[in-house]
Protein backbone atom coordinates (compact mmCIF):
# COMPACT_ATOMS: atom_id res chain seq x y z
CA UNK A 1 0.00 0.00 0.00
CA UNK A 2 1.43 3.36 -0.99
CA UNK A 3 1.08 6.34 1.31
CA UNK A 4 -0.41 9.51 -0.05
CA UNK A 5 1.95 12.43 0.25
CA UNK A 6 0.81 15.98 0.68
CA UNK A 7 2.20 17.99 -2.19
CA UNK A 8 0.34 21.28 -2.01
CA UNK A 9 1.40 24.17 0.17
CA UNK A 10 -0.50 27.20 1.45
CA UNK A 11 1.50 30.21 2.56
CA UNK A 12 -0.16 32.50 5.05
CA UNK A 13 1.46 35.60 6.49
CA UNK A 14 0.97 36.10 10.21
CA UNK A 15 2.53 38.20 12.93
CA UNK A 16 5.07 36.41 15.15
CA UNK A 17 2.64 36.68 18.06
CA UNK A 18 -0.12 35.07 15.97
CA UNK A 19 2.19 32.20 15.03
CA UNK A 20 3.14 31.67 18.68
CA UNK A 21 -0.53 31.70 19.71
CA UNK A 22 -1.49 29.18 17.01
CA UNK A 23 1.46 26.93 17.87
CA UNK A 24 0.54 27.07 21.57
CA UNK A 25 -3.08 26.16 20.81
CA UNK A 26 -1.91 23.29 18.60
CA UNK A 27 0.34 21.93 21.37
CA UNK A 28 -2.50 22.15 23.89
CA UNK A 29 -4.59 20.03 21.52
CA UNK A 30 -1.80 17.50 21.11
CA UNK A 31 -1.21 18.45 17.47
CA UNK A 32 1.54 20.04 15.46
CA UNK A 33 0.79 23.39 13.82
CA UNK A 34 0.05 21.97 10.37
CA UNK A 35 -2.34 19.34 11.72
CA UNK A 36 -4.08 21.95 13.89
CA UNK A 37 -4.53 24.38 10.96
CA UNK A 38 -5.82 21.62 8.63
CA UNK A 39 -8.29 20.46 11.28
CA UNK A 40 -9.59 23.92 12.13
CA UNK A 41 -9.60 24.91 8.46
CA UNK A 42 -11.95 22.03 7.68
CA UNK A 43 -14.37 23.32 10.31
CA UNK A 44 -13.76 20.57 12.84
CA UNK A 45 -13.96 21.37 16.54
CA UNK A 46 -10.75 20.90 18.46
CA UNK A 47 -10.33 20.69 22.22
CA UNK A 48 -7.31 21.00 24.40
CA UNK A 49 -5.95 17.66 25.49
CA UNK A 50 -6.59 17.21 29.20
CA UNK A 51 -3.68 17.20 31.55
CA UNK A 52 -3.02 13.72 32.86
CA UNK A 53 -3.69 14.83 36.44
CA UNK A 54 -7.13 16.13 35.50
CA UNK A 55 -7.91 12.88 33.69
CA UNK A 56 -6.90 10.90 36.77
CA UNK A 57 -9.02 13.05 39.12
CA UNK A 58 -11.98 12.82 36.72
CA UNK A 59 -11.69 9.03 36.64
CA UNK A 60 -11.48 8.74 40.44
CA UNK A 61 -14.47 11.02 41.05
CA UNK A 62 -16.58 9.12 38.55
CA UNK A 63 -15.56 5.67 39.79
CA UNK A 64 -16.42 6.62 43.38
CA UNK A 65 -19.63 8.33 42.28
CA UNK A 66 -20.71 5.16 40.44
CA UNK A 67 -20.39 3.20 43.69
CA UNK A 68 -23.06 5.37 45.33
CA UNK A 69 -25.41 5.83 42.39
CA UNK A 70 -28.93 4.70 43.23
CA UNK A 71 -28.23 4.24 46.97
CA UNK A 72 -30.76 6.47 48.80
CA UNK A 73 -28.62 6.56 51.94
CA UNK A 74 -25.66 7.88 49.96
CA UNK A 75 -27.62 10.40 47.90
CA UNK A 76 -25.96 13.45 49.52
CA UNK A 77 -22.46 12.05 48.83
CA UNK A 78 -23.50 11.12 45.30
CA UNK A 79 -24.72 14.69 44.71
CA UNK A 80 -21.46 16.10 46.10
CA UNK A 81 -19.47 13.90 43.74
CA UNK A 82 -21.65 15.02 40.82
CA UNK A 83 -20.93 18.61 41.81
CA UNK A 84 -17.19 17.83 42.00
CA UNK A 85 -17.36 16.41 38.47
CA UNK A 86 -19.13 19.56 37.27
CA UNK A 87 -16.42 21.69 38.87
CA UNK A 88 -13.75 19.68 37.08
CA UNK A 89 -15.46 20.40 33.78
CA UNK A 90 -15.63 24.10 34.66
CA UNK A 91 -11.90 24.10 35.39
CA UNK A 92 -11.15 22.17 32.21
CA UNK A 93 -13.33 24.16 29.82
CA UNK A 94 -13.61 27.46 31.65
CA UNK A 95 -17.38 26.95 31.61
CA UNK A 96 -19.85 24.14 32.18
CA UNK A 97 -20.43 21.77 29.28
CA UNK A 98 -23.79 20.11 28.69
CA UNK A 99 -22.31 16.77 27.71
CA UNK A 100 -19.85 16.60 30.60
CA UNK A 101 -16.96 16.49 28.15
CA UNK A 102 -16.76 12.69 28.14
CA UNK A 103 -15.60 12.64 24.55
CA UNK A 104 -12.51 14.61 25.58
CA UNK A 105 -11.69 13.01 28.91
CA UNK A 106 -12.73 9.54 27.86
CA UNK A 107 -14.98 7.18 29.75
CA UNK A 108 -13.55 7.23 33.28
CA UNK A 109 -14.81 3.69 33.90
CA UNK A 110 -12.75 2.31 31.05
CA UNK A 111 -8.98 1.85 31.36
CA UNK A 112 -6.84 3.84 28.97
CA UNK A 113 -5.48 1.82 26.03
CA UNK A 114 -2.26 0.13 27.04
CA UNK A 115 -3.08 0.16 30.80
Amino acid sequence: MTMRKRTEEINVRVYPTEKMLLARKARKCGMNLSEYLRTVGKGATVHEAPKEELREIWQIVNMVRALFEGDPEMAPLYEDLCHAGDLLMTVYYGKEEDDGGNKDLGDPRQPEPGN
